[in-house]
């Protein structure tokens, strides 16, 4: 490794941070996304840590949603735009896998997705868009939230509450100066939850001091206020990226199991010590197929007809990328990829990633 290639990130890690054993994957299959059905939606929103009446509640709202309103709801990144019966010839045979993205849009050729158009990601009415240069976590961990959780989907997409005050990623007027202007429209909501993730993650991260709020989420804090459903995070830094790095490897068969990662991206030395420190977050949101086993030497065997579909709320889009140059950073001519740039918000690295843990004990409050 030469001086311009130095990231913080390694030199910590060699420190001894952001080190220590990889935690399991999740159980495949537990992590389902619900199909649609009243009964699906009332055990995600159990799963999640809400009462039965909550998720009853949740249920009759559900049928009184436009068809549209409802898929945002039930499926806010899009992971359930392949059809059904393509996901279960998908489950049954790896081998079909092969080319076939993630969440492709309509108007793309089979295998084929147009990387120069991302999709935009739209929570009832309003892109999912960071409210500013320091809030890329906090819109990670916002949509992070909605993906596993209908309730708090529900109110970001619709304005109800079915909670009634007892969900913590629900904004009340007067929280976080959320006014009750701001909170009519899906756009208001996306911006008060993001403040109010930015708050709770910049609490206590320094021990006892707060950090500074200008230099954006911490990935320890990050990984201490995740929330998938039930699941609990940690966090471990990249070792350096490339086809076997195993943090990555993690990532991906996390989201095959259904729980997103947030990702932790970066520059090197070469463009300035400020850019050799984690910059932006993004989040891992879907991936095609199976994680595979064998492959050749590179990894290339093992990855290169996989797809993955990448959230990043700077432009408030699902980037598709292959798996292979997410691996590798793949470089063209010299310079990282462009597809993999624009789904790492503009830089070639990732540095950190937050990991499923396994499942929230009974003292961790969920909701």
């Amino acid at each position: 490794m030469i001086l311009a290639d130095l990231q913080l990130t390694r030199v910590l890690r060699a420190a001894g941070a952001g080190r220590g054993p990889l935690p399991l994957p999740p159980p495949s299959g537990r992590y389902a996304l619900p199909d649609g059905a009243a009964s699906s939606a009332r055990r995600a929103a159990l799963r999640a840590g809400h009462p039965g009446q909550v998720a009853d509640r949740l249920v009759t709202v559900l049928e009184s949603l436009r068809p549209w309103e409802r898929e945002h709801v039930l499926d806010p990144l899009r992971r359930r735009s392949v059809a059904p019966d393509q996901r279960r010839d998908l489950a049954g045979n790896p081998d079909l896998t092969a080319g076939r993205p993630v969440g492709q849009g309509q108007g793309s050729a089979p295998g084929r997705p147009d990387l120069r158009f991302p999709e935009p990601l739209v929570l009832g009415r309003a892109r999912a868009v960071q409210v500013d240069e320091t809030t890329c976590g906090s819109a990670v961990l916002a949509v992070l939230a909605a993906a596993g959780d209908p309730v708090v989907s529900l109110w970001l997409v619709a304005g109800t509450d079915v909670s009634r005050g007892a969900c913590e990623h629900v904004v009340s007027e007067g929280q976080v100066d959320a006014t009750a202007r701001e909170l009519e429209t899906s756009s208001g909501r996306f911006q008060a939850l993001q403040r109010l993730l930015k708050a709770r993650t910049t609490r206590a991260a320094l021990g006892p001091f707060p950090w500074p709020g200008r230099l954006g989420t911490p990935p320890w804090t990050a990984a201490r206020d995740a929330r998938y459903a039930d699941v609990r995070f940690t966090h471990r830094i990249v070792a350096g990226g490339g086809p076997g790095d195993p943090v990555l490897a993690s990532a991906l068969r996390s989201v095959a199991a259904g729980v997103p990662v947030p990702l932790y991206t970066g520059g090197d030395v070469g463009t300035g010590w400020s850019t050799a420190v984690p910059r932006h977050v993004v989040l891992l949101a879907g991936v095609s197929g199976p994680q595979a086993e064998a492959g050749g030497d590179d990894g290339t065997q093992a990855h290169g007809g996989r797809w993955c579909s990448v959230y990043e709320p700077s432009s408030g889009a699902l980037h598709r990328v292959r798996v292979a140059d997410l691996l590798a950073g793949t470089r063209v001519a010299g310079e990282p990829s462009k597809a993999v740039r624009r789904a790492l918000g503009g830089w070639p690295h990732v540095t950190w990633a937050v990991l499923p843990a396994g499942r929230a004990g009974g003292s961790r409050r969920v909701g």
